[in-house]
């Protein structure tokens, strides 16, 4: 028979305090009594109408917000490999945003995401704010992290190998049997002599999805913008100007 999940809860919970009472000094025994009460919408189905009317003035607010038409697509965008529609559209539009707003020394040189961080597609049509926050739905914020040519090395090998496509922009590669056999960045060959700096999020900068080449970076800069915001924006300045969002497929990732 299958026990009611708040009814073990609750167990967890007493079981906790009697463990925390007699975990102190020899003390007079403690007797606790009570009662479990099952708190949900099938126990209590009577609304309360004073702290609904509440939640109701949010809850227009907060639809209505999400219910807004950022922009309009020309085309469904998902995930693919090693290259996708929403990829490159995602990675093209943070890289752009970065070089934008990147007041560094030397420019940023190429923009790596993750395959994961894309939790939904874009659809044809209406692309509205709710649909943005299901494509992502996570606060990471832009950083650019400055590496070595040996960390930059090891950043290839990942992508050749990484069994998803991951989103890039501003680089190119051709891989062979799970190696690189070309890349360039920028139009340029790889230079081993100079280090690389590279537009990703403050997630991946710490080591996420097993990127460990950011990890001890020469350099670490915050842009102080989510991910998420710079979507927000780029599909505002495109309905701004009247012009519709595309992606397509180029080869920056091939076989």
């Amino acid at each position: 028979m299958s026990i009611n999940r708040n009814t073990r809860i609750g167990e967890v919970l007493f079981v906790l305090l009697i463990l925390l009472i007699s975990c102190g000094p020899a003390r007079d025994p403690v007797y606790v009594e009570g009662r479990l009460y099952t708190v949900d919408s099938l126990h209590i189905p009577e609304k309360d109408t004073e702290i609904d009317s509440v939640i109701a003035i949010y809850r227009y607010d907060l639809e209505k917000e999400m219910s807004q038409v950022l922009a309009y697509s020309d085309q469904t965008m998902t995930r693919g490999t090693p290259e996708g529609l929403l990829n490159n559209f995602v990675a093209d539009l943070v890289f752009e945003t970065g070089l934008n707003i990147y007041d560094g020394d030397q420019p940023i040189d190429f923009c790596l995401l993750n395959y994961g961080g894309l939790r939904a597609p874009i659809p044809q049509g209406p692309v509205t704010m709710s649909h943005v926050f299901e494509l992502m739905p996570f606060e990471n914020e832009m950083v650019v992290v400055t590496i070595s040519p040996e960390k930059t090395l090891e950043l290839f090998d990942y992508l050749a190998t990484a069994r998803v496509g991951m989103p890039v922009s501003g680089i190119r590669l051709k891989l062979d049997d799970g190696k690189v056999k070309e890349v360039t960045i920028d139009g340029q060959p790889f230079n081993p002599e100079r280090n690389y700096r590279v537009l990703t999020s403050d997630y991946l900068a710490g080591g996420g999805d097993n990127m460990t080449f950011f990890l001890k970076p020469i350099q670490y800069e915050y842009l102080g913008l989510r991910i998420r915001d710079a979507i927000i924006k780029h599909l505002q300045e495109k309905q701004q100007k009247g012009l519709s969002i595309k992606s397509r497929l180029d080869g920056r990732i091939s076989d």
